[in-house]
């Protein structure tokens, strides 16, 4: 393991200044490998690298907060399944048995009281435990069934203000793709490609890159979602999907020219001061700059913080929660395979618990199964 020097390793110090307390969410998606370079890098940055020889640092507290049921780690090893053959991913084992206290949180707050029987599904399908009587409830949320009990309006409502969640990247963009091309039946079509900077920045990956995307597509009227935290406390936060009103590009300069200047996205959720008079929702994005995860620490691209917005996949989805008063209002899901489900163990409770609530007589649920998906007992009492 190479500790960063030069101005890579300056910028880590500079970023740890005053770090006291180390807190990380979302704990089950973190494996061997991103756990030891987690601490490694904090043993180089906290307190300019002066405690080196201390675990994390020396910092006095460090908490990961996360659920093991939920989704495992892509491309690395569970740090309960310790056989990384990596320096880091073997570190990362090491580090993860220096924590000796949990605490158990057993409230529920996404789902409300009322909720007993929707909160009793979930956590039967957490430990695969779902029964015949399970199963026969959640068929009643599949797409049709839906259409006989709450109407066509209500089917139009959620067709056009859900986030659809697939198993895949590969049906992500099918679905994205299909959105996009109906909105171009209205509006043109911006194709925005990333710039890049150093020999290692040219086609690198979403992953690799902090979330921005080597290519973005983009039109007025289609829905975006943000790959990064740009405001947390006013409502810009990686996941936040709002729709484009408009892509400003320089004056005399076309999308084959350059890159937009901004795109002016309407969150529903944004709280913050107003960037235009007449709607206080619209905020500029702009493009931003990323150091990727290359062998020289120096290499980046430049490019719009935005990707489509109308589906996602079921692991981009995991943290997020949906329903009345949320970035998107209803969820629709597409569980995959029961293949996918063994190889991916949580997945199709990540997706089903974003959701607020079921419904009842008065209300519209949050969710629904996709139209292409046929739910029965054998597909949900049999997932592994």
């Amino acid at each position: 393991m190479k500790a960063p020097d030069g101005s890579t390793g300056e910028i880590l110090q500079k970023n740890c200044e005053g770090l006291k307390v180390l807190i990380v969410d979302e704990r089950s998606l973190i494996g061997c490998t991103t756990l030891g370079w987690m601490e490694y890098m904090c043993r180089c940055a906290v307190q300019k690298g002066l405690n080196a020889s201390q675990s994390w640092g020396g910092l006095p507290v460090v908490i990961f907060l996360g659920d093991d049921v939920q989704l495992p780690p892509v491309l690395d090893t569970p740090v309960y399944k310790a056989n990384s053959k990596s320096p880091a991913g073997m570190h990362g084992a090491l580090v993860w048995k220096e924590f000796n206290e949990a605490v158990l949180l057993k409230t529920v707050v996404r789902q409300a009281e009322d909720q007993s029987y929707f909160k009793n599904v979930l956590g039967a399908l957490r430990e695969y435990k779902l029964t015949q009587d399970h199963a026969t409830w959640l068929q009643k949320f599949q797409w049709g069934d839906l259409l006989k009990s709450h109407g066509q309006s209500f089917i139009d409502d959620m067709d056009e203000n859900s986030l659809f969640v697939f198993p895949t990247h590969n049906e992500e963009w099918l679905h994205n793709k299909t959105k996009i091309l109906k909105a171009n039946e209205r509006n043109p079509i911006a194709k925005v490609d990333a710039i890049s900077h150093g020999s290692h920045a040219k086609g690198v990956s979403s992953e690799n890159a902090k979330g921005l995307l080597p290519t973005v597509y983009l039109c007025i009227g289609c829905k975006v979602m943000l790959t990064t935290n740009l405001h947390v406390k006013f409502g810009l936060f990686n996941g936040s999907t709002g729709t484009v009103v408009e892509i400003i590009y320089p004056e005399g300069k076309t999308p084959k020219d350059c890159q937009p200047v901004c795109v002016m996205v309407k969150f529903q959720k944004y709280t913050g001061p107003p960037f235009v008079n007449h709607d206080v929702k619209i905020v500029p994005i702009t493009p931003i700059k990323r150091k990727i995860d290359c062998f020289c620490y120096s290499c980046s691209i430049t490019q719009i913080p935005l990707r489509l917005g109308w589906g996602t996949t079921i692991h981009r989805c995991q943290g997020m929660t949906i329903g009345e008063g949320e970035s998107s209002r209803y969820i629709v899901i597409n569980p995959g395979t029961r293949k996918f489900e063994s190889l991916t163990p949580g997945a199709l409770f990540v997706a089903l618990s974003r959701a607020k609530t079921a419904g009842d007589d008065r209300t519209p649920p949050d969710f629904a199964w996709h139209p292409a998906v046929l739910v029965n007992q054998e597909r949900l009492c049999h997932l592994v």
